[in-house]
């Protein structure tokens, strides 16, 4: 063939689509095969040679999906947005191509964002300093502890991340100056015969408050200067999510190949990091194609959207705009949620279009985390004829939700949901619409 816009050549094109029609329908003559997993079904019509399809004859049969899947709507009621990075990104690509030959495109991108706010061990005005044997005295906190209960405290503390600055004055009697917890371990139960004086402590926290306050009992205090606060800034990181962190990673991938054919391919691709409402997405990807085989020609094609989230609890008041919304619940509990959509195609003639979007980033949690995935597929119609969609096609929903009540790590429901389509042989029409959506409200 010569140039595209040549007319012996959109003459041998016209040619190549009616015989190519005229093959398979003799291929897959008698042919289909249909699955639904987990399918909500409003219109499901078989239909041969535009009639309906009657016991005993024989003939093209083809199949007609008016509507496969309005909505399936999740309602949790925990899922919050994360702000948004000070410094935001955004990102926009456009693709379009009319070729007789062969288009392939590949996109692959991955994201994680988190929130995590800083922990801040408050200074105090006074130290207290104990005499002793020790000439001048010791500047620091007075602990009691033998030295291999006191070892694993400082061992743990450490591997956590955190440090711990202290005097060994030996026979169980340790003077500590300064102490950095992580978030981690403010819950965690120290080991047993770890005090204070008098004081027995239930937590690393319950120690951190200790040292921060300076507990003032016998044996007196000399009151020295004061400490600063210490602040300590937490990201992105592995292990247990730290109190008040949300966190998400969302992908996307799609992979597409048009072999030896007549095609118009038609991409546009927007990521942005920034602050969302409900009429706004995070990333929205929108792909058109249409495909008619020569020879031996072929186009596949993949294409998954996926959303992780979790969070430990925060206040509704810091999430939420609206007032009210503290009267459902004072706090948004902890949640690990996933979510997951795509679709995929191998055929030698189809008209496909798709569209896939997520938003998860926003300071206001009235609108919910969302993920939609959208795809129609079916055949081509030129001013020589018409033809179904010819080969296979489907498209899935993943869904894992696990949820807690108020502000404990218990977890309160666990949901799992996978639902997926498929076709196969002449299809007429295949269409799918998911949409997930979480949060205090939905929309």
């Amino acid at each position: 063939m010569t140039d595209v816009g040549n007319e012996e050549n959109r003459i041998k094109i016209r040619g190549l689509f009616i015989s190519n029609f005229g093959n398979f329908r003799n291929i897959y003559k008698n042919y289909l095969r249909f699955t639904c997993c987990g399918l909500v079904l409003n219109n499901c019509q078989f239909k041969q040679d535009g009639s309906d399809m009657k016991k005993g004859k024989i003939g093209i049969i083809t199949l007609i999906i008016v509507t496969v899947l309005i909505g399936f709507t999740f309602t949790v009621c925990a899922d919050r947005n994360v702000p948004a990075v000070p410094e935001i990104q955004g990102l926009t690509t456009g693709t379009s191509a009319d070729v007789v030959g062969t288009v392939t495109e590949t996109d692959a991108g991955a994201w994680s964002t988190t929130y995590d706010p800083p922990t801040i061990i408050p200074g105090s005005p006074d130290l207290n300093t104990f005499n002793s044997d020790i000439t001048g005295g010791i500047d620091g906190t007075y602990i009691s502890s033998d030295s291999t209960t006191f070892q694993e405290v400082v061992n743990t503390i450490q591997s956590q991340g955190g440090s711990i600055t202290y005097f060994d004055n030996s026979g169980g009697n340790y003077y500590v100056t300064q102490v950095v917890l992580p978030t981690s371990l403010l819950t965690q139960s120290v080991p047993s015969g770890f005090a204070g004086f008098p004081h027995q402590f239930t937590s690393y926290g319950d120690f951190g408050e200790y040292v921060i306050n300076r507990d003032t009992t016998t044996p007196p205090p000399i009151v020295t200067a004061g400490t600063p606060a210490t602040v300590i800034n937490h990201g992105l990181h592995t292990g247990v999510l730290d109190p008040g962190q949300i966190q998400y990673t969302t992908g996307y991938n799609d992979q597409y190949s048009g072999i030896s054919g007549q095609q118009t391919f038609t991409k546009s691709m927007a990521v942005s990091t920034g602050n969302t409402i409900a009429d706004q997405s995070n990333i929205k990807a929108n792909t058109n194609i249409q495909y008619i085989a020569a020879d031996t020609g072929r186009a596949t094609r993949t294409e998954d959207l996926l959303l992780d989230g979790a969070a430990n609890s925060t206040d509704t008041a810091s999430a939420i705009l609206c007032p009210f919304a503290q009267s459902v619940s004072t706090v948004i509990p902890p949640y690990c949620n996933i979510v997951q959509a795509g679709s995929a195609f191998d055929t030698t003639l189809t008209s496909t279009v798709t569209s896939a979007d997520t938003r998860f980033v926003g300071t206001d949690s009235t609108f919910p985390v969302v993920l939609n995935y959208n795809i129609n597929s079916q055949g081509i119609t030129l001013d020589s004829g018409s033809s179904p969609m010819i080969g296979s096609v489907s498209a899935y929903l993943k869904v894992h939700v696990q949820e807690a009540r108020n502000n404990t790590t218990t977890k309160s429901e666990d949901l799992v949901y996978s639902e997926t389509s498929t076709a196969s042989g002449l299809i007429s029409k295949f269409s799918k619409n998911m949409q997930y959506q979480s949060g205090f409200n939905l929309v």
